[in-house]
């Protein structure tokens, strides 16, 4: 019966120095970094503004250049995927007086909001989303103020920012060229991915 003790100690002491040797090798845990990012706008406008003007919204699409689109529901949503870092994202909400207004009051209502998020290289995410979150935009006015607080909304719904190569985002400017006289905002308008710059909003 000692005998059999010694063994079975024996025994153990063998599987537990092996188990050591298979969890003692030099693999290191993988690293994980910044490759790639995704970005979702979310722009809200109400009906009366919709039938106050014709509203195009510029942004910055997967190929990291500028693209746009006409408004004609309250809601617009896109997701863009940038597979290639560094590179900016950015979305920008113009509206344009359609005819003279023909409404005694307008309810104009407008926010928009973007959200990055930075992916590894197993496409997982790493770290937590960043969320711009845009001041609303909200008047009741009769017909001679809406077309001054259209431009209001133009300067106040926009955002753009940088992502950099290791997944920090900051502060950028990106000039749309909507309003601009010089500009052409029907035209493809390629956007600078000099990376983060100025203060930044979130490491991983």
């Amino acid at each position: 019966m000692k005998s059999l003790k010694i063994m079975n100690m024996l025994l153990g002491g063998l599987l537990a120095f092996g188990s050591l040797i298979s969890c003692g090798g030099d693999d290191e845990p993988e690293l994980l970094t910044a490759k790639s990012a995704k970005a979702q706008y979310v722009v809200n406008l109400s009906q009366d503004l919709l039938d106050a003007a014709s509203v195009t919204i510029y942004y910055i699409g997967s190929d990291g250049k500028q693209a746009q689109e006409t408004v004609t529901s309250t809601t617009w949503t896109k997701t863009v995927t940038f597979t290639t870092l560094p590179v900016q994202a950015g979305f920008s909400v113009q509206p344009t007086l359609k005819n003279e207004p023909s409404q005694e009051e307008y309810i104009i209502e407008a926010d928009g909001k973007m959200t990055v998020t930075i992916l590894d290289q197993h496409n997982a995410t790493l770290g937590d989303p960043f969320t711009s979150q845009l001041k609303q935009v909200q008047g009741q006015l009769g017909p001679d103020y809406l077309g001054q607080y259209l431009t209001r909304i133009s300067g106040r719904l926009s955002e753009a920012k940088a992502i950099a190569s290791d997944g920090s985002i900051s502060d950028t400017t990106i000039n749309w060229g909507g309003n601009s006289e010089n500009d052409d905002p029907n035209r493809d308008t390629e956007v600078t991915t000099e990376g983060a710059t100025g203060t930044t909003r979130a490491n991983f």
